[in-house]
């Protein structure tokens, strides 16, 4: 019996300490399980801007008459009324999981570890996601969202509620961001390099632009004053020249991935770019060609969306390019906003006079460009063919050369806006959000034989089926979301 026990004895000693020495053998060190909130920070802004840039965003633009679906499961796409609920799973997720949910734990990480300034950055980001998916969705999952523990079913709530309750986490992070205490890790910040006043100016803009969707004019205006004062201060979505790594997701899509899928063969973004907004006073010829081909017809007949690049092609970056940043925020949207909001309160001069504003920023070849230098390297750097001349107030009114039908003066302004706003946004969710909240001011025209207008995103099928708190029955795409009834 004794010798059994010491047999016994001797093998667990054996074993212990042969579990000792192989301890942590299976830890993959390329695979951490937890990291500080500065590490996770940079994932949270590559998380938001990779779906906002994606496969929504490109639907969107096909729904809009921005671009067209031209090949294979693409060509149903131009039909709002066939798009299927996992269109939307992927991005959806990316925004809940990768987005808002991290953001939340860079939030909590960071107070923990004294940094507030970079707890409210985080926070502008978790903001600009939530209202940005209330935009698109309607009624979403926000109190309760990302607590998988303790809200396995999250609640909807109302795409109003979402939209306020944005704005205070908003209010919150402008406090956290003017803390003197803690930083934004420069190496870490790919969008404002660490410079916490300019995160605050993207805390204000966010606000302009959410007050803007639920048409509170005043409050918009105020924010979009505090917003972006020049273009450094754009927030830009950043990209490289990695495939499968740091593309555009727009230029991965065109050229690597499905190569002929999306064209812009009928689009009436294109028609609009390539002669009918110009007038005696605006001449596109430098916009319309950064945005889209009409030279280089590689896979369908017509135009293509701009996706040219010296990295693959040896031309200047397209809009669409390899690594062409895509505005996501900017100042060119601040400006816009503060027109609209003239013309609405104070009536047509001041409403021209704050567009021309704007249109003064366009003449100097602003926008939307690798760092907003796009257009100088489109022939030659010749800026001389940019032509934004001020109008006056004889343009808008009947008869003028924005008003040949007629219309009320301001109601001109307003459409000249707003079609501004189509060109601009092109490639962006603004661009669907403003044709469904002015009841398409603008007068776009959208692709023919397709009944009725898209006015909301279907919720994705996998929340559907995980969520027991989805809406039932689930709208269609046809239903405005309640901001817009």
């Amino acid at each position: 019996m004794k010798k059994i026990f010491l047999t016994l004895l001797t093998f667990v000693l054996v074993l212990s300490a042969c579990t000792n020495y192989i301890e942590d053998q299976n830890t993959d060190p390329n695979s951490p399980q937890d990291a500080d909130a500065t590490n996770m920070f940079q994932g949270v802004i590559l998380a938001n801007q990779f779906w906002q840039t994606a496969a929504s965003s490109r639907l969107a633009m096909i729904w809009m008459n921005q671009a067209t679906g031209a090949d294979r499961q693409y060509l149903a796409l131009n039909d709002w009324n066939t798009t299927t609920a996992t269109d939307f799973d992927r991005d959806w997720g990316t925004a809940y999981a990768n987005t808002i949910a991290h953001a939340a734990i860079v939030e909590q990480k960071a107070m923990e570890e004294n940094n507030p300034q970079l707890a409210g950055a985080a926070k502008v980001i978790r903001a600009y996601a939530f209202g940005t998916i209330a935009s698109l969705w309607g009624d979403i999952p926000f109190t309760e969202a990302s607590d998988v523990e303790l809200f396995p079913n999250p609640a909807y709530d109302s795409q109003a509620s979402v939209y306020a309750g944005a704005q205070i986490l908003l209010d919150e992070a402008i406090v956290m961001l003017n803390d003197p205490i803690g930083t934004i890790p420069s190496a870490k910040d790919i969008v404002f390099n660490g410079d916490a006043n300019k995160w605050i100016k993207l805390a204000h803009a966010t606000k302009a632009r959410f007050y803007l969707h639920v048409e509170d004019y005043p409050n918009a205006n105020t924010e979009a004053q505090l917003g972006m004062t020049n273009s450094s201060d754009d927030y830009m979505a950043r990209f490289g020249t990695q495939y499968g790594g740091s593309f555009n997701p727009y230029y991965s899509f065109l050229v690597y991935d499905r190569a002929g899928y999306m064209s812009a063969s009928d689009s009436y973004a294109a028609e609009l770019l390539f002669g009918a907004r110009e007038n005696a006073k605006t001449t596109e010829v430098l916009r319309a060609n950064f945005q889209y081909l009409d030279f280089y017809n590689i896979y369908n007949v017509g135009y293509e969306l701009n996706y040219l690049s010296i990295y693959d092609w040896g031309y200047p970056d397209g809009k669409f390019g390899t690594e062409s940043d895509m505005p996501l925020l900017t100042y060119g949207e601040m400006l816009l906003i503060q027109a609209e909001y003239e013309a609405r309160t104070n009536g047509l001069s001041a409403g021209v006079t704050a567009y021309n504003n704007y249109r003064a920023l366009l003449r100097t070849g602003y926008s939307i460009g690798t760092d907003n230098d796009g257009y100088a390297a489109l022939f030659g750097g010749n800026l001389a063919s940019l032509m934004y001349d001020n109008y006056s107030d004889a343009d808008f009114q009947s008869g003028g050369m924005e008003n040949a039908d007629g219309i009320a003066d301001v109601d001109a302004l307003l459409r000249e806006i707003y079609e501004e706003r189509y060109i601009y946004f092109n490639g962006h969710f603004e661009s669907f959000t403003d044709y469904r909240r002015t009841d398409n001011i603008a007068e776009i025209q959208l692709k023919s034989g397709f009944s009725n207008d898209p006015q909301r995103f279907l919720y994705p099928q996998s929340e559907v089926n995980s969520n027991t708190s989805a809406p039932s029955p689930i709208p269609t795409v046809e239903v405005k979301t309640p901001i817009h009834l």
